[in-house]
């Protein structure tokens, strides 16, 4: 049972008591008469009936209060055995009294002279019983809600004894204090573990025990209920959560790490420096020259650090004077200098909580130098003409494409801030350095290219290949961006030809090219006479393969040479 229940007696049923005048033989107590009985067993203290004129038997007297004979025999009968006290719930006569049912006892007595008395007792138990079936009904409600819940359930007193478990407890444990140590209990607070076991099922779960003490209203405790939760499905949850989670940001970090394009060995090189850097907060340097994507490296960093949801800010120190570059990173307030009409945030501060990537860094002033060591030493700016200080976290990354390590020997650069900033170097390769690179870089450009434009560009020829393979690139992936942009425009056909490309790349190229072929590149603003003319180099001046690798008739590819004035060298 949920609760320790006893007897309650209210206070309307009030014990009805009668006693018999002495009667000599113990056998015959059924004839004695009743000298005496209280009024009570009714709610107000009186009997619904008068007092006998003349006093009654026993027998008499009490068919009158039993409802049925069949209790007054049994009653009667303990009674005679032996003397005994005789003790029976009985049933009222309702024309008798308003309580219905009551606990009949009785006892007959010996006096000192020899004589016998009878004494009898009836206790109103109506209301009790009515009581005990509401409690009943009451903990079979609780009972069948706790066993339905899902949960283990099990319920205990202050000394720990288990008043209650539900179904499910007892399938899974044969021994609930063992399990549950109840003694452990925090009677102060809830307390909650979780705890891998093999119940008597045999299949391994990982329960949630959690025991929350009862108290009274004097805040004493006096019972306790412990609830068991099987979480096993819940983990797996979890767990597969974190792996889709995982893999999720795997595949994130893998389109972060794809805008940088290359197979070499070098650009490998670039990225494995970027994944490890990225998840630390350390200051990074980059050096290479011009066009190797130091930008792109440092946004990559970025988004793949524990700051990719705060602002990522990128500045040219050298495009800047040192006042504007000074306002450009600290910020200034109104009237710090001319010009300065309002107040304004600097990047540092615009930064806060992110990365700032600051270009060209050898290009800073000793001036700005002093101003941003105090910044990676101390986290800490301050607005031009402004005399106060203002807290930033911002992971900086610095780049350049000169030697800065020349620039501390030539005191053109401050050592101790290249010793701040040089904490982790990444070199960006030129695009020599990783040529076999090149020709991924040109397709992907030349995609995305043609796609701005609405263009169809299948491909890029083999022979615009090759001379894209043999040009030197001294401005690197930005020059070859900038040529296929250029390309996809001039283009015509499906395929990129080498008459599409500058005629820097043209005179770079290995294969020999006529001087009439070069002139009419250079000169020639009609892109249709540039693409025939590249063709007919590239087959020799065979017009039968030429007209086929333009698309059109021997005829058509004839006029054009003699509009153009185009011959054979």
């Amino acid at each position: 049972m949920i609760r320790r229940k006893s007897l309650i007696v209210l206070e309307s049923a009030y014990p009805f008591v009668f006693f018999t005048q002495s009667f000599s033989d113990p056998t015959k107590f059924r004839e004695a008469k009743v000298d005496f009985f209280n009024k009570g067993l009714t709610s107000n203290g009186c009997l619904n009936r008068e007092l006998p004129d003349s006093p009654s038997t026993v027998y008499e007297f009490l068919k009158s209060i039993f409802k049925y004979e069949r209790d007054l025999d049994i009653f009667l009968e303990k009674l005679s055995e032996k003397g005994a006290t005789g003790e029976i719930e009985i049933a009222l006569n309702n024309s008798f009294s308003e309580v219905g049912h009551c606990q009949a006892s009785g006892s007959i007595t010996q006096l000192q002279d020899g004589e016998y008395f009878l004494q009898g007792f009836f206790v109103g138990v109506t209301p009790v019983k009515e009581l005990e079936k509401s409690l009943n009904l009451e903990d079979k409600m609780l009972e069948t809600i706790l066993a339905g819940i899902g949960d283990a359930v099990c319920v205990f007193d202050r000394d720990f004894n288990i008043l209650f478990r539900s179904p499910l407890h007892i399938k899974w444990f044969d021994d609930p204090k063992a399990f549950m140590c109840f003694k452990n209990i925090d009677k102060s607070m809830p307390n909650r573990h979780v705890k891998k076991i093999t119940p008597n099922s045999g299949e391994a779960l990982h329960l949630e025990v959690s025991t929350f003490p009862i108290k009274n209203e004097e805040g004493d405790f006096f019972a306790g209920i412990n609830i068991v939760r099987d979480i096993s499905r819940t983990l797996k949850l979890e767990a597969k959560s974190q792996e889709l989670e995982r893999i999720k940001q795997d595949q994130a970090n893998e389109m972060d790490l794809k805008t940088i394009i290359g197979s070499s060995k070098a650009i490998q090189k670039v990225l494995k420096a970027v994944q490890k850097i990225s998840k630390l907060d350390t200051v990074v340097y980059i050096q290479g020259d011009t066009g190797t994507g130091k930008e792109l490296v440092s946004r990559a960093i970025h988004k793949l650090s524990l700051r990719a949801d705060k602002p990522f800010l990128a500045l040219n120190c050298g495009a800047l004077s040192e006042t504007l570059l000074d306002s450009e990173l600290f910020g200034h307030i109104k009237g710090a200098f001319t010009g300065a009409d309002s107040e304004s945030t600097g990047l540092f501060e615009a930064a806060d909580g992110g990365t700032l990537f600051l270009d060209e860094i050898g290009e800073m002033s000793m001036g700005t130098q002093v101003k941003l060591l105090r910044v990676l030493q101390d986290g800490e700016i301050r607005k031009l003409g402004s005399t106060t200080s203002k807290k930033v976290n911002v992971r900086v990354i610095t780049a350049t494409h000169r030697d800065i390590e020349t620039l501390v020997t030539e005191n053109k650069f401050r050592e101790d801030l290249f010793y701040r900033i040089h904490v982790f170097a990444i070199h960006t390769p030129t695009l020599k350095e990783r040529d076999e690179d090149i020709l991924l870089l040109a397709d992907k450009f030349l995609q995305e290219f043609a796609q701005q434009q609405n263009k169809i560009i299948r491909k890029i020829s083999d022979e615009a290949m090759l001379l894209l393979k043999e040009y030197s690139w001294p401005g690197n992936v930005r020059e070859l961006r900038n040529i296929l942009e250029r390309g996809t425009v001039l283009c015509e056909t499906d395929v990129l030809q080498p008459c599409d490309l500058p005629i820097s790349i043209l005179k770079n190229g290995n294969r020999k090219i006529s001087s009439q072929a070069l002139n009419a590149v250079e000169t020639t603003s009609d892109p249709y006479k540039t693409k025939i003319i590249a063709s007919l180099e590239k087959n020799r001046w065979n017009k039968t393969l030429t007209a086929k690798d333009l698309k059109m008739s021997r005829a058509t590819l004839w006029r054009k040479i003699k509009e153009y004035s185009l011959q054979n060298h």
